[in-house]
């Protein structure tokens, strides 16, 4: 009796810790109820499609959404419609840009932040310092060490200038909130302490960044006692970075974090390093915001603005919230508030739930579909992992996908084989995004790495055409103009688009590693196997097959596929020998 009563004593033990254990796991991250994030920070428009009208019903379709700061500016390196990426853009300078233009962006901004906080919104203005001019222009050799020389931080001069700046700034926009200051990129850049600037040689970054942000902030905290300064470590490796941690100041002071240490990705969020941000920063009561894709346009995606991946949306979140010590998420793209977009109707209702199951939130998103609502679900399904499934991981050179990726587009081309990895010589791009992006360099390729990237390419243009024929099944039994219809009839050309670019790498990558078997054989003197050939032949006609899809034009009078090959045929070792050689 002993034995079943202390069994029955076990068993009520055991049920009542899976019952706890049960409670805890369906309501809370880590031990600790995730609560709603307290920043939820929006961008109204994007870099392709700068909407940012600020009227009425933008901000009131954006509290819908439940953001409550808005970022003033698009502040994106192209300059869409002429936004501004530095104070010296709205702030004029003698000496620096026209006077009109500046006053003009001033003008906008202030219109804007005046709007924002009449809808109660947070304000936020983000720049880039110290400010170095054609930034990018700057950072071919020989050039950037003498434009941060002269905008050292370690000079007084230049960090006085700041100062004043930040004062400026409150009195002429004093509905601002916040700050958001790159230490890097957007026009800004610090100088490398092995380089030849004869101020900071020899001084690593960690002992001159956070004295510049200590006076930053202090001055913004000044004018703003409840204002924030937020700093974005972007192109600092992550060694940089932590080192940098315990002299950053704690008050009137955070982070923004891009998802991972490499970039905003929306199918890879969250890293070890941004864990490991979020733990030293909380040790120090620094507040920290993740940055994010939120929206169906992104940055990976440009110039496509409507391929939706809800369940990818909710993942994100998902990851973001399971960070202890997180204080918010910040939209990295930028938005269209009022225009349907289901990864946006995923985020709004993921922000304001965040443990809501995604099946839950996704049946809930596919319900206006009515009896496509079970089409709808597959449709976003598929386009997930089609998108999933692509090597984003490869290079950062596959950013803008449809755009120029990597330079392999449609119509790509044939003289090398070849996919580019160098960005910038930034710190973390000399060191850190290695580990995340398999190529960072300008590096000869191995035939393995081309044949990876050529069979997942292959298995997300797979993903991407089941994607589309649901997609036309849909449109097919939709009859009514709707947001949803009209979101339909959208989706499918981006989506074509899309697919066509990711079989067009696939076929370069594939006819790359075929001219380098052939080569081998041609070297060795013996013929190239009729196989081999036949290898190549099939790969080309999908190629060929590709580029009369039509949608992505010839821009740059290349060779067609048809070209090429009609020139393989007739010398099959002189074509191998000269074409898609690896450098």
């Amino acid at each position: 009796m002993k034995s079943v009563k202390l069994l029955s004593g076990l068993l009520v033990l055991m049920i009542i810790q899976v019952c706890c254990l049960t409670k805890v796991q369906g309501q809370d991250y880590n031990g600790a109820k995730r609560s709603e994030f307290k920043y939820k920070i929006a961008i109204i428009g994007n870099p392709i499609k700068p909407d940012i009208r600020y009227d009425d019903v933008q901000l009131k379709a954006l509290k819908k959404l439940g953001f409550n700061t808005i970022q003033l500016n698009i502040a994106w390196g192209s300059r869409p419609v002429d936004e501004p990426l530095n104070l010296e853009d709205i702030l004029y300078v003698p000496g620096i840009g026209d006077k009109e233009r500046v006053d003009k962006r001033l003008s906008d901004i202030q219109l804007r932040a005046k709007k924002a906080k009449a809808f109660g919104f947070r304000t936020l203005f983000h720049f880039g310092a110290p400010r170095i001019d054609s930034l990018y222009k700057s950072l071919r050799p020989g050039m950037i060490d003498p434009a941060t020389e002269k905008n050292s931080i370690s000079k007084k001069e230049v960090v006085d200038k700041y100062v004043d700046l930040l004062k400026r700034l409150k009195k002429a926009i004093p509905e601002l909130d916040d700050i958001q200051v790159y230490t890097f990129d957007q026009e800004a850049w610090v100088a490398n302490e092995f380089g030849d600037g004869a101020t900071d040689r020899g001084i690593p970054l960690s002992e001159r960044i956070p004295g510049f942000l200590q006076t930053l902030t202090s001055t913004w905290a000044e004018v703003s006692p409840k204002g924030m300064l937020w700093w974005e470590p972007w192109e600092l490796s992550a060694g940089q970075i932590y080192d940098c941690i315990p002299e950053l100041p704690k008050n009137n002071f955070g982070l923004f974090l891009h998802s991972n240490i490499a970039e905003v990705q929306l199918s890879r969020p969250v890293d070890v390093w941004f864990k490991n941000m979020a733990r030293l920063l909380h040790e120090r009561n620094i507040l920290v915001v993740g940055e994010l894709f939120l929206a169906s346009a992104n940055q990976e995606l440009e110039p496509l603005q409507r391929i939706a991946t809800p369940r990818l949306i909710a993942e994100e979140l998902d990851a973001m919230a399971q960070i202890e010590f997180l204080s918010g998420v910040k939209e990295y793209y930028g938005i269209i508030p009022d225009k349907y977009d289901p990864n946006l109707q995923m985020t709004a209702i993921k922000l304001a739930n965040p443990l809501k199951s995604n099946q839950e939130v996704l049946k809930e998103l596919a319900k206006p579909y009515s009896n496509n609502k079970e089409r709808i679900l597959a449709a976003w399904e598929t386009t997930a992992m089609g998108y999933s499934l692509f090597p984003w991981d490869a290079t950062w050179r596959f950013t803008n996908l449809p755009k120029n990726p990597a330079d392999i587009q449609v119509f790509h081309k044939w003289d090398i084989a070849h996919i580019m990895g160098s960005v910038a010589p930034s710190p973390s791009w000399k060191s850190t995004r290695r580990s995340l992006f398999m190529v960072t360099e300008n590096e000869v390729l191995d035939p393995w790495f081309f044949e990876d990237v050529e069979l997942r390419c292959g298995s997300s243009s797979a993903k991407l055409q089941e994607a589309i024929t649901i997609f036309e099944k849909i449109d097919a039994n939709m009859e009514s103009a709707s947001p949803y219809k009209n979101y339909i009839v959208e989706t499918i050309p981006d989506l074509k688009i899309l697919e066509q670019t990711v079989t067009a790498i696939r076929c370069y990558c594939r006819e790359a590693n075929l001219a380098w078997l052939m080569r081998k054989y041609i070297h060795e003197g013996q013929p190239i196997p009729a196989k081999l050939v036949t290898r190549f032949e099939d790969i080309m006609q999908i190629d060929i097959a590709n580029q009369k899809k039509g949608y992505v034009a010839n821009e740059n009078n290349r060779p067609t596929a048809k070209e090429m090959l009609d020139l393989f045929r007739q010398d099959p070792i002189q074509w191998a020998t000269n074409y898609l050689v690896f450098r």
